[in-house]
């Protein structure tokens, strides 16, 4: 059976002074999942001159992986902006995944990450999984991007569809663009994390504001793909039913190591996360 199953766009991702590299919330997310032990699985959309980069990654990183055809893999230039942050241009999009495209087998997985980049879900696909933990990741939904690319936040009223088969909701402050009064709405139905970088997270539910630090890290080489490691441990740890407090703090600790490092190469296995929370009690 699969542990943890991702669905959503790998990326293309092309940075200043670097060809381009493999990225995408799902592609992280089953990245780290892989790294801890996990039987990960990817189902996304690439390209033809992405797919035998994908392929070998998926292979080293040990995901099944599921690659459906695609004209263009979606794409994204990225360069910094005026005021420091990061800037994101559109410069390709695949089509949208839908329930199915998924095979049978996997939509028995114990836990299912919907991480949209680019509103590439469709709607079919929340309700397609009623045995699994599901994990929403709607980076994707709070931006949109004009006829040149250029992408910028935008309001999103989260459909029900999508709040209602949700057993946790995960976005940044980044993603929000620093104002969080939707949240206490979405709140209402699903439990809604906002993970805040440095300062750790903060959790929506019911009713309620729950604050966790972050865990201490030895370096921040890059933070890209820190938020998708942190949905893989916090699905894994609801599948391997961790209470919703233990499951935060574990999937802390399993970001705490993508900061370490480039892409996936600092991602860690089950038995250095879980020294590294005992070394943070």
């Amino acid at each position: 059976m699969i542990d943890l199953l991702a669905i959503g766009h790998a990326t293309r991702d092309e940075f200043p002074g670097v060809e381009w590299r493999l990225g995408g919330s799902a592609f992280y997310a089953a990245a780290a999942a892989a790294r801890l032990g996990a039987r990960a699985a990817l189902a996304t959309r690439v390209g033809p001159e992405e797919r035998a980069e994908l392929v070998a990654a998926c292979r080293g990183l040990g995901i099944d992986l599921v690659a459906l055809p695609a004209a263009v893999t979606t794409t994204f230039a990225f360069s910094r902006a005026p005021d420091g942050g990061r800037q994101l241009r559109l410069r390709a999009r695949a089509k949208a995944i839908a329930l199915a495209d998924v095979p049978l087998a996997l939509r028995e997985a114990r836990a299912v990450i919907f991480a949209s980049v680019a509103h590439e879900l469709d709607v079919s696909l929340f309700g397609g999984f009623p045995r699994a933990i599901r994990v929403v990741e709607v980076q994707g939904y709070l931006r949109e991007w004009d006829a040149a690319g250029a992408v910028r936040p935008r309001r999103w009223s989260a459909p029900h569809e999508l709040l209602v088969a949700a057993h946790a909701i995960v976005l940044s402050e980044e993603d929000l663009g620093q104002d969080e009064t939707p949240v206490p709405a979405w709140a209402e139905t699903a439990p809604v994390v906002v993970t805040r970088a440095e300062r750790g997270s903060r959790t929506y539910r019911a009713g309620s504001i729950v604050e966790v630090e972050a865990l201490p890290v030895d370096a921040v080489v890059d933070v890209t793909g820190a938020g998708d490691a942190f949905s893989a441990g916090l699905a894994l740890a609801l599948a391997d039913g961790l209470s919703f407090g233990d499951a935060i703090r574990f999937a802390h600790a399993v970001a705490s190591f993508a900061v370490e490092g480039v892409g996936t190469s600092a991602l860690a296995d089950r038995a250095a996360v879980d020294r590294r929370l005992r070394e943070s009690d």
